[in-house]
């Protein structure tokens, strides 16, 4: 690049005195840290803690109010023309094209910065060799995995020396989340410099250092063994207790051989299993292993293409719009509207369970007030931060007192201690009598499960509780019990 030489011993990022308000937040306060060339550096911090903000900073998509950040040199603010050359960018949400194909949007992201995917293909080779062969497949039909692995293929396309990845593992499972981790260990290898945003400790742990953000100011920077352990409480929360649910009434749920297919493709095939009344039940697996057709075919939203089964005593095949009054269900993508008050949020959704005006204000100040939510009666639901918005979903979703609640990844990009505390509704739902089902590709969220089975290639192969799934498999913990039975997938579509 003419006009710039790179120093080889200088911090490939300094950052200086960083301060930003959005609105009335004070997002970053005086941020100060230096990351060296090469090295794989990460951010950890509660939701709200400013990461983002600074990413993007970096990015050189947001200025900054005060202070100063440079990258291999070059100022973010003055020189953002030649530097955004430099950058591989991954935001928080996926930055695809979900009309497009995985071919296409490679092939925009080269265009954007004036190169071909032929010229650039060595670097991504490793990668996109991988997910080539769906080249021609739309983005939206792609796993979360498939997705992620896409996404960086992108952000490496025109080959540069910097990467800035927000939360990339949100909503993969730990087999592609180990592996999106021995990519970037790859790249770190080849001595492209990589910053990267997460609440997942695991993935924490796998950082050279990092640096533990809150409320916008840099607290520690250290190896992770030393930051993880000195802000434990809040990274690193005590597990929660719980006492079985024993129900020796007709179970919430009990299917028998439920298949469904799509043409010759079969999602779910011949599962057989029932959960108690007020037990918190896990339903594990990884990206494309069927969980989420299953889900749906349980809450009345897709026919089974065989088999039978009851949900809250209801006939799967037969009754489903009963079974849909009877549940309450909290999608994996932010089920409310962002652009309604909390208040309306609750009374939107009670109204359509036909609940009447006098019950529903009487139980909107109690929700509240449990959550913790009441001062934000009147804000806008997209204003609060995500770890809120989880926990009134969540609360909505139970608001009609179901029998049975269906929870899909419903703490996906949510830290550590606010993952805590959702859990801790999750057990006050099942001790009141309401029999709670969730997905979760967090293995330290399904050991909080009574009992948990185990998803392959549409079949369960393993279902029992944590405790002796771990026994019966030799494994220190859950996620080696998932690692063993996943790999075994011979499944090549998803």
């Amino acid at each position: 690049m003419e006009g710039y030489v790179s120093d080889s011993e200088s911090p490939m990022v300094e950052i200086s005195g960083i301060g930003k308000t959005l609105g009335k937040t004070v997002a970053l306060q005086d941020v100060s840290l230096s990351v060296r060339r090469g090295e794989l550096f990460g951010f950890v911090g509660p939701d709200g803690a400013g990461k983002t903000t600074l990413f993007r900073i970096l990015a050189t998509l947001l200025m900054p109010d005060k202070g100063k950040a440079v990258i291999d040199g070059m100022d973010v603010v003055t020189d953002f023309r030649r530097l955004r050359s430099r950058i591989g960018y991954m935001p928080g949400r996926f930055s695809l094209y979900s009309d497009l194909t995985v071919e296409e949007n490679l092939q925009f992201f080269a265009t954007v910065f004036h190169t071909t995917v032929k010229e650039n293909y060595e670097r991504i080779r490793d990668i996109y060799s991988q997910i080539e062969p769906f080249r021609n497949r739309r983005v939206a039909a792609l796993s979360g995995g498939m997705k992620q692995k896409l996404a960086l293929s992108c952000a490496l396309v025109h080959c540069p020396d910097i990467l800035l990845l927000d939360e990339p593992t949100t909503g993969v499972d730990p087999v592609s989340r180990r592996e999106f981790w021995e990519i970037l260990h790859r790249l770190k290898e080849q001595g492209i410099t990589i910053l990267v945003s997460t609440p997942v400790m695991e993935d924490a742990r796998m950082c050279d250092r990092i640096a533990f953000m809150y409320e916008g100011k840099i607290m520690a920077v250290d190896s992770p063994d030393v930051v993880l352990h000195r802000f434990r409480s809040i990274l690193c929360p005590d597990a929660l207790d719980s006492v079985p649910v024993i129900s020796e009434e007709e179970p919430a749920i009990c299917v028998e051989g439920l298949t469904k297919c799509f043409g010759d493709f079969t999602a779910v095939d011949h599962i057989s299993f029932s959960v108690k009344r007020g037990e918190v039940f896990g339903f594990l697996g990884a990206n494309g292993a069927g969980k989420t057709t299953a889900m749906r075919m349980l809450c009345g939203l897709s026919i089974p293409t065989s088999g039978k089964g009851t949900v809250a005593g209801f006939d799967i095949l037969t009754e489903t719009e009963k079974i849909k009054q009877n549940i309450g269900y909290m999608s994996q993508r932010f089920s409310l509207y962002d652009d309604l008050k909390v208040w309306e949020n609750i009374r939107l959704f009670a109204g359509i369970y036909g609940m009447d005006e006098n019950t529903i204000r009487r139980r909107t100040d109690e929700i509240l007030e449990e959550i913790g939510l009441t001062s934000e009666r009147d804000s806008f639901v997209g204003e609060l931060p995500l770890g809120w918005k989880q926990r009134l979903a969540f609360s909505v979703a139970v608001f009609h007192r179901p029998q049975i609640v269906f929870l899909d990844e419903p703490t996906g990009g949510v830290d550590p201690a606010t993952r805590r505390q959702f859990w801790e509704l999750i057990y006050q739902t099942a001790q009141s009598g309401i029999t709670v089902f969730v997905t979760t590709h967090y293995m330290d969220e399904a050991e909080y499960c009574h009992r948990i089975s185990m998803m392959v290639d549409g079949k369960i192969v393993a279902l029992d509780t944590p405790d002796v799934l771990k026994k019966t498999y030799g494994a220190a913990n859950l996620d080696d019990v998932f690692q063993q039975l996943a790999r075994k997938s011979v499944r090549k579509a998803d």
